[in-house]
């Protein structure tokens, strides 16, 4: 068993290593190819261009190798465009043929699904067995100290754990290593939150197996125990949280959305229009909108933009609220299970949680309101008498930047999981203590 634990985490840890690779390599062809088009459009209007638009694509960090989080679900792909916040497209787990339903293949999900249920099997009879042998009793008639006998059997497993996890754990960080440049201290906080994971299995392990009136016993909680932490906890808690904060459906949240942008003022419009003509006559300090030295076009254009990004902070911001509620309803399930805490800290310092997912799209915003209010102003300034039968030649697609993404520092990346680091921390707590507890147990003769 243990060997096939080996062989599953050296595959996971190789084509994830591959998935990266390929992301990276395609990431940086369709940059290439499509600041080529961009380039080369000729002489348009700045306006039709923003229609035209371009991509804001994510970068995979090289901690993606050890646990893609939420990136095969999240999309990794926005098309910026005027008028319209697009949400993230390029979602893997769309393209893949089968999938796992209790998460995407990696180190990760090897870590924190297998390497559990093998420590508990493992360890459930290190204490249990010796007492259906009679040798338990036979080592404290011979002199052994009773508060021994569990510091003892827990160095045992953690030295079978460390034998089993630290060639996954060197495996999965050289591939990290190899897929970039990888910050040394992301991976060595995320190889001890896993040392500390592993320790409370152990722990747990050990505890139960000294409490247990037999091996079998011990298994049969143990494997109980691994049931609910690693099978229902994580999807019950995921499902109280959609119960508690329900997301809504794509089409209501567009359609939600869209209904808002017909309630904004509309500057080519009505009585809006005459309005904002009025205003930006008062600004350029002329008498009639007729004499402005810009294109009034251009900059209604921009205006229309503005109100536009009302909307979506307004529908996004909701939404990410509803999100965050979502994470804090399933954080409390962490009470019940160590898995769910660590899931938390491992995507948060593989760069793949949901964290780093909003990061990247609201900077994928920001460029796109940049460089269409740009368009729309280079129209303003030189479109006058035109407006939208103004040419821009490839002087002005040349000065427009690509879309560029770094990952948030370390510092922010912590903050948001203190809480599951400090769980994790409270797991351990308590599964030494129930060990401290079966030690006194032995120490009153409980054999």
């Amino acid at each position: 068993m243990a060997m096939m634990v080996g062989l599953i985490a050296l595959a996971a840890v190789v084509t994830a290593l591959a998935q990266v690779r390929s992301h990276e390599a395609d990431r940086a062809a369709t940059i290439a190819r499509d600041r080529v088009t961009w380039e080369s459009q000729g002489a348009r209007n700045p306006h039709s261009v923003a229609h035209f638009a371009t991509w804001a694509l994510r970068p995979l960090t090289p901690l993606a190798v050890l646990d893609p989080g939420v990136t095969p679900y999240a999309g990794s792909a926005v098309w910026m465009e005027a008028h319209s916040r697009n949400p993230a497209r390029a979602r893997p787990v769309e393209d893949a043929a089968s999938s796992f339903d209790l998460g995407q293949f990696s180190a990760a999900w090897v870590l924190q699904m297998l390497v559990p249920l093998l420590i508990f099997v493992i360890g459930a009879g290190v204490v249990a067995r010796e007492r259906e042998r009679g040798t338990l009793r036979l080592m404290l008639a011979n002199g052994a100290a009773p508060t021994s006998i569990i510091p003892d059997k827990l160095s045992g497993l953690a030295r079978i754990t460390a034998l089993l996890v630290l060639p996954v754990l060197i495996a999965a960080l050289a591939a990290a290593l190899l897929a970039g440049p990888a910050d040394p201290i992301r991976l060595l906080l995320w190889a001890t939150a896993y040392a500390l994971f592993f320790a409370i299995i152990a722990a747990l392990a050990v505890a139960v197996s000294a409490l247990a009136r037999s091996a079998s016993q011990a298994l049969l909680i143990l494997i109980g125990l691994w049931l609910v932490a690693v099978m229902i906890v994580p999807r019950a808690g995921a499902g109280f949280a959609e119960l508690a904060h329900p997301t809504p459906t794509a089409d209501g949240f567009f359609a939600a959305m869209a209904d808002d942008l017909k309630k904004q003022p509309d500057p080519f419009e009505g009585k809006d229009a005459e309005a904002f003509g009025q205003a930006m006559a008062k600004r350029y300090g002329v008498a009639r909108v007729e004499d402005l030295p810009v294109s009034l076009d251009g900059l209604r254009l921009d205006e229309s933009e503005r109100h536009g990004h009302v909307v979506f902070d307004r529908h996004y911001g909701a939404l990410a609220d509803l999100y965050a509620g979502q994470r804090r309803v399933l954080r409390f399930a962490g009470l019940l299970s160590p898995l769910l805490p660590l899931q938390n800290v491992s995507m948060a310092l593989a760069g793949t949680d949901t964290a780093h997912q909003l990061a990247f799209q609201n900077a994928a915003e920001a460029h796109r309101r940049q460089m269409i209010h740009d368009l729309n102003m280079d129209m303003a300034l030189h479109g006058r008498g035109k407006d939208f039968d103004y040419l821009a030649g490839d002087d002005l697609w040349k000065r427009t930047r690509d879309f560029a993404w770094a990952a948030p520092a370390l510092g922010p990346t912590l903050i948001p999981v203190m809480p599951d680091l400090l769980m994790l921390v409270g797991w351990a707590v308590a599964a030494f203590a129930l060990l401290g507890l079966a030690a006194r147990r032995l120490v009153r003769g409980g054999v």
